[in-house]
């Protein structure tokens, strides 16, 4: 029979080897051979009379710690891996027993989840143990939540000391004061360990999005009720493509927006670039979108020119045709056989002649007047006026059409035909007075605005058009004034259907052009897919709509599907001043050092397989949190409530 000291040092050996087992069984044998040679506890006590029991010694302490690491260590990863494991099977019952989702359903899986955690979580057997294991759940539950909330030891832990709690009862009456204490406290520290263990269950598994961090901190589905986060919403789902924004795209959030830029390129930020991905490729299919709104058919800007000039060239020489008959007209009636004077027309080349070789209309002028005789030199070269016909008054007029529109030619080229109109107003009959107005209408509408008269004409002396058809929209569009675009319109919308299909064709390439210069430079999606710039499609969109030519352009309506679109893409990529959002990518990595750290730090002096484990379980509970608000964040508003 082994003695008590040789019990003692056997202990101390097995301790030290880390045979918890051993130690166990030998800490049992230890305590009865001090409980019969003290023969501390007799058969009967007296009420009142009790010894009181002696304070834990050394021994007991050491077996205490051993057991209080082993429930610690079994709760930590049994425990937890019990309670996903007991939460698993009451879920498959729950749903064969059709009741899944009622609330009997909720308290049985909670029930079975608790059961597993109990089945893998070591019970400690002396009442050092128990005590200590009472007094570690009190702290766990106090201290270890808001510390390391990734751990769902706690409940585990906890349940042993539950367990734990009738043998420590009986105790208390030998401890003593102290052991009441501690009882107590352990009482009130294992209030709730089944809700601590469901709710660890469903976080680790990002079925439950985590409560915000701290009180009082800004909850982006709070703000998810404001007039702007609605505003914002509302005008992305009223694009012709809705738009699908994200918590922090709708809200604005600071924080949200961090949470949401950062965890993008992290290892489970999957769908948050997918739905990036999704947002850019809805912008692409807004603007296809709105070029099939113009009922544009071309899509370069070679042929777009091109229909432009054709229907302006083919509408100029129809109003020439329909004044040639006019005048036709008036000469088969006799009309233009009236003379006339043109006294204010040689007085003005006259007084401006010097200028010829700025204004060559003015040469040109003067030429004309003498040919047909409605002037001749005098002896210092002055003209001096000669009765004409109207017939070839007329063909004096035709040469001031043909005047330049910039400089000096323009500003002459108007005064001359200015003069011209006195000259001639009142003369000749109602089919004169009509040829009249038809070259008038003619020359108003594709002679006296250059933003259409340099489209029709040539370069002097040459075949090739004064302005490239690849060009055209460049010189007519993004380079003319609100109101030439307007007179422009009006011309092409008078001109028929031809002309009508040509504005429409300026339009689609107004659309296009926002598109291109959008995502000119850009990379491209996992689809090969241009990206788009949220800058460059602001200051295309604002190149156009500071003066109001967009609204000229595609038409109010269209314009400002344009405006909310080019918000929309802003809300998606932009975040606002002030939002620390690293884009190198190292605050992730940082983060995710300094947690391992900390982890590593707090399972220091556990056995390698126990902190292995929960390291483990750490990880796994900090992805399902932020699997959880991942999956909250793709939704800009909250769920309404039933």
């Amino acid at each position: 029979m082994a003695t008590l000291q040789q019990l003692e040092r056997a202990l101390v050996n097995a301790d030290k080897a880390g045979d918890m087992d051993a130690a166990r069984r030998l800490a049992v044998a230890v305590k009865q051979a001090r409980s019969v040679s003290a023969n501390l506890i007799p058969d009967t006590v007296v009420p009142g009379t009790e010894p009181q029991a002696p304070e834990p010694g050394v021994m007991d302490q050491i077996i205490g710690a051993g057991e209080t690491a082993l429930a610690l260590g079994t709760g930590a990863v049994g425990g937890t891996i019990g309670t996903i494991a007991g939460a698993g099977a009451g879920l498959a019952q729950q749903i064969l027993s059709g009741q899944f989702g009622t609330p009997q359903a909720v308290r049985a899986v909670e029930q079975a989840a608790a059961k597993g955690a109990q089945a893998l979580t070591y019970q400690p057997r002396t009442q050092a143990g128990q005590e200590q294991v009472q007094a570690v759940g009190q702290v766990l539950a106090n201290v270890l939540p808001p510390v390391l909330p990734a751990i769902a030891a706690p409940g585990a832990v906890m349940q042993a000391a539950r367990t734990a709690a009738p043998t420590v009862g009986a105790a208390r009456q030998i401890a003593g004061a102290a052991g009441q204490r501690a009882a107590t406290a352990t009482g009130q520290a294992i209030a709730r360990p089944v809700q601590a263990a469901t709710t660890a269950v469903r976080e680790t598994f990002g079925m439950e999005t985590p409560a915000p961090a701290q009180a009082g901190a800004r909850v982006s589905a709070g703000a998810a009720a404001t007039p702007d986060v609605l505003r914002r919403v509302t005008t992305a789902d009223s694009l012709p493509v809705p738009v699908q924004l994200t918590k922090g795209a709708a809200t604005r959030d600071a924080q949200q927006l961090y949470f949401e830029k950062e965890q993008i390129k992290s290892d489970l930020g999957g769908p948050l670039r997918q739905r990036a991905e999704e947002n850019n490729l809805q912008a692409l299919q807004n603007f296809d979108a709105l070029a099939e709104m113009t009922d544009a058919q071309l899509m370069d800007l070679s042929s777009t020119g091109g229909a432009v000039v054709k229907s302006l060239t083919e509408g100029l020489t129809a109003a020439k045709n329909k004044t040639r008959a006019a005048y036709k007209a008036a000469e088969n009636a006799g009309e233009l056989e009236n003379n006339v004077t043109l006294r204010s027309v040689v007085d003005y080349i006259n007084e401006n002649i010097p200028e010829g070789d700025l204004a060559p209309i003015l040469k040109a002028a003067q030429q004309k007047a003498i040919a047909i005789g409605a002037a001749v030199p005098d002896a210092d070269g002055r003209l001096v006026a000669q009765p004409i016909t109207l017939r070839q008054a007329e063909s004096l007029r035709q040469t001031f059409q043909r005047a330049g529109f910039e400089g000096a030619d323009q500003f002459h080229g108007g005064s001359l035909k200015r003069a011209f109109d006195i000259e001639t107003e009142g003369l000749g009959g109602d089919l004169y007075k009509k040829a009249r107005q038809t070259r008038i209408d003619q020359a108003r509408k594709f002679e006296n605005r250059a933003i259409v008269a340099r489209l029709i004409k040539n370069r002097k002396g040459m075949e090739d058009p004064q302005v490239a058809a690849d060009q055209v929209f460049r010189k007519s569009i993004l380079n003319s004034s609100p109101e030439e675009i307007t007179f422009l319109k009006r011309v092409l919308l008078t001109s028929g259907k031809d002309g009508q299909q040509a504005f429409k064709e300026l339009q689609g390439a107004t659309v296009r052009h926002l598109r291109d210069e959008a995502t000119k430079g850009m990379g491209m999606d996992s689809q090969d897919r241009p990206l788009i710039s949220p800058a460059k499609l602001h200051q295309s969109v604002q190149a156009l709509d500071a003066n109001g030519r967009l609204d000229v352009i595609l038409g109010k309506k269209n314009a400002q599907t344009v405006r909310d679109l080019d918000d929309v893409v802003r809300y998606v990529t932009t975040v606002p001043p002030g939002t620390l959002v690293n884009s190198s990518g190292t605050a992730g990595t940082l983060m995710a050092a300094i947690a391992e750290a900390g982890a590593t730090g707090a399972l220091t002096g556990l056995p390698l397989p126990v902190a292995s484990g929960l390291r483990q379980i750490i990880k796994m509970r900090q992805e399902g949190r932020t699997k959880a608000r991942i999956n909250d964040a793709l939704n800009a508003l909250p769920p309404v409530q039933p």
